[in-house]
């Protein structure tokens, strides 16, 4: 029977409710985050195929994301224009300091937390690329701001910018805060739809009494064909636009006269095009074109390497191609039927939103030899589980590990606390925490 005691306010209690209470107050999160050492000794020096080391685990590349880094800034420095990686991609406070070290002007957010976590590991310069309507994160903008953090946002709307001139107006009465006014497409996500309608908001922005305009933005990324015309004739006529938009809102001198402006769009997937049209811009003051690839560093060895232009095609200019430099790993449970073999990995630990990840690697059981063999595509997933279809004499056996090419970082990399660094051999140099 259960015994009764009382708690601060007099009421009663039972005897295990206390318990349960003391150790819910005891308790930890794991120490060994998955695809980690079961020991968890030591953050570097270890191999991913150590006899303690569990499955699935995710290893990056340092050799891969060495040469992409370098490579994407020197894409930038040959044509003059600046990066600010979409820290989504990856959220990792090791990769943001590789990236800024390696030459990149700002990072990119995504959302008011993403640029607050961004601050909080050192960086200084962080464009929101969305729009912030929360009056909870317009205040931290407005704090962060007073504070000598470089950072700014979208506006799309009439409606949005009078949420965030009140907010600013109130708070923060004689100094304005920066905003880049964007241009959508029909039917897509937010943007103002067409020049007209971007033109009215700038107006809005200029009659306000704490906001300044200091730039134009777009993203092209989710453009594709329509009807006969090519995926890069439709992003070339929407980069135009933006250009003909920063054009207008300089001629009507709404542009912050004390500021550079900025003129940024450029995904991971046409960043090549949106370069060649924005260069052509002439406003007659200082102007910084920014494009905001965040795949590039990590690659993939799916949609992005099929879409990058410096992807599976070669380059026009001569230049070097992006290399995949993460892999996931994961062991053979079954082979329940001859023509079926079941890898233990799944939507929790590789991305399936665009295409499925492919086995490229294996390293049999009992063997110190990765064998890298003809791609096997995965061709059903579940939560933990990966199906292969296989040739009944297909040598692939309960216990051996395969690695496996993902298609999208992204969605990869939001699936793991934390991400081995490994050197070509599979050696762990670095722990790239993620902040997801």
């Amino acid at each position: 029977m259960t015994s009764i005691g009382t708690d601060a306010g007099g009421h009663e209690r039972g005897d295990d409710l206390e318990r349960a209470d003391r150790g819910a107050e005891e308790s930890t999160l794991p120490t060994v985050p998955k695809g980690m050492p079961l020991r968890n000794a030591e953050r570097t020096g270890w191999g991913v195929f150590d006899s303690d080391v569990t499955y699935p685990v995710a290893v990056i590349f340092e050799s891969a994301i060495d040469h992409n880094s370098k490579t994407m800034m020197e894409f930038c420095a040959r044509l003059g224009v600046s990066l600010a990686p979409h820290g989504k991609t990856t959220m990792s406070p090791a990769l943001f300091r590789r990236q800024l070290r390696d030459g990149a002007w700002a990072m990119t957010a995504a959302t008011t937390w993403q640029a607050k976590a961004m601050r909080d590991v050192g960086v200084e310069r962080v464009i929101i690329a969305n729009q912030v309507v929360v009056p909870a994160e317009i205040g931290w903008l407005a704090d962060a701001d007073a504070d000598g953090f470089d950072v700014c946002c979208y506006v799309d709307s009439v409606a949005g910018v009078g949420i965030l001139d009140e907010v600013f107006a109130r708070l923060r009465p004689g100094r304005r805060f920066p905003v880049l006014l964007e241009l959508g497409i029909a039917g897509g996500r937010t943007g103002a739809r067409d020049v007209a309608g971007a033109l009215a908001v700038a107006d809005a922005v200029a009659r306000s009494q704490g906001l300044t305009l200091i730039g134009v933005a777009g993203f092209e990324g989710i453009l594709g064909a329509v009807d006969d015309r090519g995926a890069a004739d439709v992003v070339i006529e929407f980069v135009d636009q933006i250009v003909e938009l920063a054009n207008a809102v300089n001629a009507a001198g709404w542009f912050d006269s004390t500021r550079e402006v900025i003129v940024t769009a450029g995904g991971s997937a046409y960043f090549d095009h949106v370069v060649d049209r924005l260069s052509r811009i002439d406003l007659q003051r200082p102007t910084r074109i920014v494009v905001r690839a965040g795949c590039y560093l990590t690659h993939d060895d799916g949609a992005m390497h099929e879409v990058s232009p410096m992807g599976e095609h070669p380059r026009t200019d001569g230049g070097a191609q992006l290399l995949p430099a993460l892999e996931v790993w994961g062991a053979v449970l079954s082979r329940p039927e001859p023509t079926r073999a079941i890898i233990g990995l799944g939507k929790r630990d590789v991305s399936t939103d665009g295409l499925l990840p492919v086995v490229k690697k294996l390293r049999r059981r009992g063997s110190t030899t990765i064998e890298r063999i003809e791609p096997l595509p995965v061709v059903q997933v579940n939560d933990q589980h990966a199906y292969l279809d296989l040739d009944p004499s297909y040598p692939l056996a309960v216990g051996d590990l395969v690695g496996v090419g993902i298609s999208h970082p992204c969605t990869t990399f939001d699936k793991w606390r934390a991400i081995a660094v490994v050197d070509d051999d599979y050696r762990v140099i670095e722990i790239s925490e993620t902040l997801f």
